[in-house]
């Protein structure tokens, strides 16, 4: 079985120029832990995750919310995350990304996703976004495969 039998077809995308504060309004509206970042042919040039805008509304702290004795001042995470609302996804977009092209093997796309601990594959057909791919959508299918 194809990746592309298997992903979301959601071609919920952003573009470089797309504010921070937007992003989040679409994160959160669908429940997507981050977005591809594509350009005005649906490129993929990056991606924006919920845990990219975290880290810029927690300069210097981030590392820090690995230790369970540290309690990050809502006060300070507020203003910083007002100061970057506005500004562009590239700004903080990561431009390394592993995508997988829609005629990928399950194998192959579990072993990137699994290895590489992604939460969100955008999936391509000749570097164009068809797609996205989590490790629900690889679970889902596996459990509902007989």
């Amino acid at each position: 079985m194809k990746i592309k039998e298997v992903m979301i077809p959601d071609l919920t995308s952003v573009s470089a120029d797309t504010p921070i504060k937007e992003v989040v309004k679409i994160m959160s509206q669908q429940r997507m832990v981050g977005l591809p970042v594509v350009d005005s042919d649906q490129n993929v040039i990056g991606i924006i995750t919920e845990s990219d805008i975290t880290k810029a509304s927690l300069p210097g702290y981030y590392k820090e919310l690995q230790n369970p004795s540290f309690l990050p001042d809502f006060d300070q995470f507020s203003q910083q995350a007002k100061k970057i609302a506005h500004l562009p996804v590239r700004d903080f977009m990561t431009t390394t990304v592993y995508s997988v092209e829609e005629d990928t093997s399950r194998t192959e796309a579990a072993n990137l996703l699994f290895r590489k601990q992604l939460r969100i594959v955008p999936v391509v057909r000749a570097g164009k976004l068809v797609g996205i791919l989590t490790p629900s959508c690889l679970c889902k299918n596996a459990m509902e495969e007989d």
